[in-house]
């Protein structure tokens, strides 16, 4: 049977998906001293392959950059409850995402985990502006008043960061989670 450009295709964006979970991983392990040999070895790619689709060192991490942004907006949409019709229900599924179980968070939000690995490549501000405003954009279409959700996202994000420090106690974040969850349900200021 003759293959098809789709296949080629699937092929190609899988081979690309592998050599992107290989290198979060790596770095993840091996931090900043990973080489590109050793991610394309995590891939099962050669070093020719992992170059056809990043040309370079930079371009890898950017791409395991974006990787990590596509991660967190679809774990933060699994914690979407959608029988929630009312203001702020993305709100609440990013708190339940951040202060929850989520392994996406604890590696990438971790502050000695992927992020600090991954350091600040060539063409991450692009990333991360797209990646900003996209959340933007998100927040406001979510129905809660802006500075309330910009207090309580950042509020939630401090909590992720601050789970594997001797300063958050599991007991205390539950806390913090339920207040923040109740915030999100206040009545809007007239």
């Amino acid at each position: 049977m003759e293959r098809t450009e789709p296949t080629a295709t699937r092929d190609k964006e899988r081979t690309r998906q592998a050599i992107l979970e290989a290198a979060e991983r790596t770095f993840s392990e091996r931090g900043s001293k990973a080489s590109l040999t050793d991610v394309a070895k995590a891939a099962g790619v050669t070093q020719s392959g992992l170059r056809h689709h990043f040309p370079s060192r930079d371009a890898l991490l950017c791409g395991v950059i974006e990787h990590s942004m596509e991660r967190f907006w679809a774990e933060i949409h699994a914690h979407v409850d959608l029988s929630e019709n009312r203001p702020g229900k993305l709100l609440r599924g990013y708190i339940r995402a951040l202060t929850g179980d989520s392994d996406v968070f604890a590696k990438v939000l971790d502050p000695s985990g992927l992020s600090a690995t991954l350091g600040h490549p060539t063409g991450a501000d692009e990333l991360y502006v797209r990646d900003a405003e996209r959340w933007s954009a998100a927040m406001e279409a979510d129905g809660l008043p802006r500075p309330r959700a910009l207090v309580i996202a950042h509020a939630a994000e401090g909590l992720a960061m601050s789970r594997s420090s001797p300063f958050l106690t599991e007991g205390d974040l539950q806390l913090a989670r339920a207040e923040l969850l109740a915030m999100t349900e206040q009545p809007m200021s007239p």
